[in-house]
């Protein structure tokens, strides 16, 4: 094999090995990628969609209202923070008493509200407390509209 002939071949080589060492780049794997866009959860006053969410340890979700004229607050039990994998919650969510809630999410272009980090793979129960309902003079965090259960399946 001639030296010219066998550049080819080098560089086929080389091009190779640097898939193989790119491949066990988590930042590129399809899985990540897909991680990185949450699962939305729409909501209305009636009923979230879907009620039970499924995800990926990886995965993440995000909360859609599509309540008109109504503000939603997502919150978890405050025993929901062991199963993160962050040990702050912020921006999105912040320790009330009890529980964890959820930056206000309005029908309108309000910040999309997602879990902080990942869960822990296991089953969690969430609510979204409506409040506001015709955005009237002013509204309490402490005393919803209405409440709407839901579930976060991490497999």
């Amino acid at each position: 094999m001639t030296r010219a002939s066998s550049i080819p071949l080098v560089c086929a080589a080389a091009a190779a090995a640097f898939l193989v060492a790119c491949s066990g780049n988590e930042l590129l794997t399809p899985a990540v990628l897909d991680a990185q866009e949450p699962t939305p959860v729409q909501f209305t006053h009636q009923a979230l969609s879907p009620e039970t969410v499924r995800i990926t340890q990886n995965g993440n979700v995000t909360w859609v209202n599509m309540a008109d004229d109504a503000i939603g607050i997502v919150v978890f039990p405050a025993s929901i923070a062991a199963s993160f994998r962050c040990s702050d919650l912020r921006p999105y969510f912040t320790k009330a008493v009890s529980v964890y809630r959820s930056l206000p999410i309005s029908d309108m272009e309000s910040e999309r509200v997602k879990l902080p980090c990942a869960l822990a793979p296991g089953s969690y129960d969430y609510e979204i407390w409506i409040v506001g309902e015709g955005f009237g003079d002013e509204f309490n965090v402490d005393a919803p509209d209405k409440i709407l259960r839901g579930k976060i399946l991490v497999e």
